[in-house]
């Protein structure tokens, strides 16, 4: 590592005095930040389907977004900018002030268009002028790293005992039912299922007419009935909400910003039931924790690496390294739109080197509103598998990656 592509942190310290988030390294001004590693959910997106839930759960006429299913949006765009442009602040002294040297910055994306876009705007935004690009292997082709249990990709058999002993309460499924009656109850008045045709002929009125099953034949855990409509729907409605609709038409104006924060706990709990469980990340997460591991630690690899990929990414490496966080506006472990667990590399003055993690995001008002970020941004976390320390030693940290 050369001499210019490190930093002490008494000097990042004084680098970002004037920012609003300065008091980031305050407590650490005698270490030195040599890598950085992002791993980032993309930024906010049209819905997957249209009509986003299958029609028989409602009639009510849905928002129109002005891009394709699945897409990021021209909001989110300007979210990811804003993002791009608080990271780049806050690890100014590691990049420098002009275009950083060829090599210094790794920019990888998924394949989907919205993991592309968020990563173009994002290299734009943060190395405005510098022409860096983004590496990914071809838009609606497959990259196991992000997409581990696509079709194309070759999985292990999923350990079904394991995942179920670790994942469902005594009382199965029927009491993560029970816990989310509430939320339920909600979902079901703003999607109005009271007056739809199935309430009477299929007698499902209520979300809580239709029993959560969790799947474990396939090679992945999957979650269906009214845990996994509930689930969808809360991430609908933040969508919405996050992409700036007026309220009126965020949830056909039956749900306020509270709702939305509260309604995140379903997404988090669908992925508590089948992305955090050892039987499923000790996979799932191997590739990229492989990637994180080299971009970290190989003598070869850029100071600097952003990898952009999905929610499902990041709940993989943070149920594998236990991580929990929780950002403004979100249940706890949801990760948002433009969230991202950031690993740092550094040493001491004796050379000793540790990773510390981060986890950073806007919150849901910031991306609503389109505000810049602030020190409440970037949070550390503890690592529970290095004793709940808010720093691991390099060679201990390693020995946590499968």
């Amino acid at each position: 590592m050369t001499r210019s592509r490190i930093l002490t942190f008494a000097t990042l310290f004084l680098c970002l005095a004037v920012l609003p988030h300065s008091t980031a390294y305050a407590k650490n001004k005698n270490l030195t930040l040599e890598r950085v590693v992002i791993l980032m959910r993309h930024g906010i997106k049209r819905p997957n389907s249209d009509p986003p839930l299958p029609a028989g759960l409602t009639n009510q006429a849905w928002p129109a977004w002005t891009v394709p299913p699945a897409s990021l949006t021209p909001h989110g765009e300007q979210v990811i900018a804003r993002i791009a442009e608080f990271d780049r602040l806050t690890y100014s002294g590691l990049l420098g002030p002009a275009c950083p040297p060829a090599g210094a910055v790794h920019i990888v994306a998924d394949t989907d268009q919205r993991t592309i876009r968020t990563a173009e705007v994002y290299a734009a935004t943060a190395f405005k002028g510098c022409d860096l690009k983004v590496e990914h292997a071809g838009e609606g082709h497959t990259d196991a790293r992000f997409s581990p249990f696509n079709a194309d990709v070759v999985s292990p058999p999923l350990d079904r005992k394991a995942l179920i002993d670790e994942a469902l309460p005594s009382g199965g499924m029927a009491s993560i039912d029970k816990a989310h009656k509430s939320d339920y109850t909600l979902l079901s008045e703003v999607l109005n299922l009271k007056n739809q045709p199935g309430c009477q002929v299929d007698k499902v009125c209520s979300l809580t007419d239709i029993p959560s099953v969790l799947d474990v034949s396939g090679r992945d855990p999957k979650v269906s009935g009214a845990l996994k409509i509930a689930s969808s729907l809360s991430q609908i409605l933040m969508l919405e909400y996050a992409n700036g609709f007026p309220m009126n038409e965020v949830g056909w104006g039956k749900v306020s910003e509270r709702q939305i924060t509260a309604l995140s706990a379903l997404h988090a709990e669908e992925f508590r039931l089948i992305a955090r469980p050892k039987a499923v990340t000790t996979y799932a997460s191997a590739a990229l924790l492989k990637e994180i591991e080299a971009a970290l630690f190989d003598p070869t690899a850029s100071p600097y690496t952003l990898l952009v990929g999905h929610d499902g990414n990041i709940a993989y490496v943070g149920g594998a390294l236990g991580l929990h966080w929780q950002a403004r506006g979100f249940a706890a472990d949801d990760p948002p739109p433009g969230g991202a667990l950031i690993f740092e590399l550094g040493h001491d003055g004796a050379g000793q080197e540790f990773v510390r993690v981060r986890f950073r995001s806007p919150s849901l008002d910031q991306m609503r509103n389109l505000t810049p970020l602030g020190s409440r941004a970037s949070t550390r976390i503890p690592l529970p598998l290095c004793g709940k320390k808010a720093e691991c030693g390099a060679a201990e940290f390693r020995a946590l990656i499968p």
